[in-house]
């Protein structure tokens, strides 16, 4: 046995966290280097690691734990402990740990932190709870649009953060090559006529501690809109299937058209199905920035604290803020051209440079 094995550790704590790694996955497995893949099962998060071919060479460890503060501490101890005594086992077979990477997982931050693994955590939002992730990682990667200023305030220390150039979604977005047929047999799956305009809605993320009760009475009045548009398909990508059965109930009382709508009940490939559309408005972040960097419509209904991501991207016009019901007028329902060579030839691979050469430092260490 090779005592000196080099290994890095990847958590994927929740949907978006799967294309945004599997690059790095593949580059470090490609090139020999052992990847401990941990994952929590949230939302779509399993199945995605299935659609990208990762089935059998990950460990699925917790699940989300609840909404309330104590049920999310709990939970978050919990899992920590889980990872604890897995990577305890992994080092047993001889692999040297030499970091371990996530995009906000805080249960992997705290039990790297206990196991003397550096950690480098990569957040874009600066306005959810950072505490963790300031205090316990070694190296805090952040764009370069939040100003120092505002991470001086959150508390975390200039001596941590990196900032990458750019958003962290370029990092997989430049390997991205549409399905010629996808919208097509989507069309067809639907039986739906090709004057048709594809809406996609992606609904608030309600379990999030940066939640805001005003995005919920948002997505009621956009659910009417849509529901009620002629010629609209409405694709509901729900995040939970808890969410999903709540949707699918409000949806009921709307006496909602004939084929207007989709709530969907598995994952499926998310930018596939974002290039397809015609436009797209989610609660969220990820989903919003690949479609605005795949040159689609995008209306934003979070309602929480506005990050300077966020914030700039309004100012470059490529998302539009839907923050009042009378904003939903503002919402075009028109089909829109598609060109993916335009849109491809904007990305670089410059946060997965950056991103790589930060874990390499660490396997040199």
């Amino acid at each position: 046995m090779d005592v000196t094995k080099q290994a890095i550790w990847i958590d994927l704590d929740n949907s978006p966290h799967v294309p945004l790694f599997v690059p790095v996955i593949r580059h470090y497995r490609e090139n020999g280097v052992e990847v401990i893949l941990t994952a929590r099962d949230h939302s779509q998060t399993i199945e995605l690691l299935g659609l990208a071919g990762l089935d059998d060479t990950f460990t699925v460890i917790g699940r989300h734990s609840g909404k309330g503060k104590l049920q999310k501490v709990r939970g978050l101890i919990e899992r920590a402990s889980q990872l604890v005594g897995h990577i305890k086992r992994q080092k047993k077979t001889g692999l040297r740990i030499a970091v371990a990477l996530s995009h906000g997982s805080r249960s992997m931050v705290l039990a790297a932190k206990w196991l003397r693994i550096p950690v480098i955590t990569m957040y874009d939002y600066e306005f959810t709870e950072t505490s963790i992730f300031n205090w316990f990682s070694d190296t805090v990667l952040v764009p370069d649009s939040i100003p120092d200023a505002v991470l001086d305030e959150i508390g975390l220390s200039s001596r941590k953060r990196l900032k990458y150039v750019g958003l962290k979604e370029e990092l997989y977005l430049r390997r991205f090559v549409p399905e010629s047929f996808f919208r097509e047999d989507l069309f067809k799956k639907y039986d739906l006529p090709a004057e048709s305009v594809l809406a996609i809605l992606r609904p608030p993320a309600t379990s999030a501690n940066y939640h805001s009760e005003k995005s919920d009475v948002l997505l009621e009045s956009l659910l009417r809109f849509l529901l009620k548009a002629p010629t609209v398909f409405t694709v509901i990508v729900p995040r939970t299937s808890e969410q999903a059965d709540e949707i699918t109930s409000s949806i009921k009382k709307l006496s909602a058209g004939p084929n207007s709508y989709t709530v969907l009940d598995h994952a499926v490939d998310g930018l596939n199905l974002a290039f397809a559309a015609d436009l797209l408005i989610s609660g969220g972040g990820t989903m919003n920035r690949e479609a605005a960097l795949l040159g689609i419509p995008v209306y934003s209904i979070f309602a929480g604290r506005q990050g300077a991501l966020d914030a700039k991207m309004e100012k470059d016009g490529l998302i539009n803020f839907i923050r009042t019901t009378a904003d939903i007028d503002k919402i075009e329902l028109i089909k829109r051209p598609r060109d993916h060579a335009e849109c491809s030839s904007r990305l670089t691979d410059r946060v997965e440079r950056f991103v790589i050469m930060e874990i390499d430092k660490s396997l040199e260490s």
